[in-house]
């Protein structure tokens, strides 16, 4: 079985070969290929099965109802792919996904995880804590279309990367003004003038907090 699969359980992933043949562990799947540009799933589609990204990249994106398109994130392999929603009541795709590159995806059945979490307690405690952590960061995510302003916005997503002063873009400034939904050069106007005015140092996307004060006071 491809190691990625016990992407939820550390008990079984950190063992050697040997040892996960003489535990016999097995998830029922199947596998798929997808080309770059395809796509994996639609928004609104149901989910009937945990979708496991073992090879490749995927990027997400949201289409509100006028056609508008929002990017979300890139996700590259291991990953599981909106294992959070699984065992919702109406549980369907909040996002499309699309493969960037050549993909390969595990499709487990729902029956599968759950007989998988009956009988390992590993696999149990990780998809939970996958689970909840992923609903924190689009928590997170969400609060940055509360923010009116283009360094309102910057301001939150440098603090909410920020560690012990220093902090990670995450992604390209064209990616970033795309999800803030602003133009390119004006978020590029607001990292100068943050820099200018010496609230951060910042290169190639990463970057170190010199006034954390005016940064927060930005943020609220």
């Amino acid at each position: 079985m491809d190691r990625n699969m016990l992407f939820f359980c550390s008990f079984c992933r950190d063992k050697s070969d040997e040892e996960l043949y003489k535990l016999d562990c097995h998830i029922d799947h199947t596998i798929s290929r997808f080309d770059r540009n395809k796509y994996i799933a639609h928004q609104g589609d149901p989910i009937r099965d945990l979708y496991m990204l073992l090879e490749g990249q995927v990027r997400t994106e949201m289409v509100s109802s006028t056609g508008i398109v929002l990017p979300v994130e890139f996700i590259s392999a291991p990953a599981p792919l909106a294992a959070a929603f699984l065992f919702a009541t109406d549980s369907r795709f909040p996002v499309d996904v699309i493969a960037t590159e050549p993909s390969r995806v595990a499709r487990i059945p729902r029956s599968a995880v759950e007989e998988q979490m009956a009988t390992c307690p590993g696999f149990l405690r990780g998809f939970l804590t996958f689970s909840a952590d992923r609903m924190r960061m689009l928590s997170d995510r969400v609060r940055v279309f509360g923010y009116k302003g283009i360094k309102s916005k910057l301001a939150y997503h440098i603090l909410l990367h920020e560690r012990d002063g220093d902090f990670h873009m995450g992604h390209s400034i064209t990616w970033l003004a795309e999800y803030f939904g602003v133009e390119r050069p004006s978020l590029s106007r607001a990292i100068s003038e943050l820099k200018r005015d010496g609230i951060i140092a910042y290169r190639n996307g990463r970057g170190t907090i010199l006034n954390a004060a005016a940064l927060r006071e930005m943020a609220l």
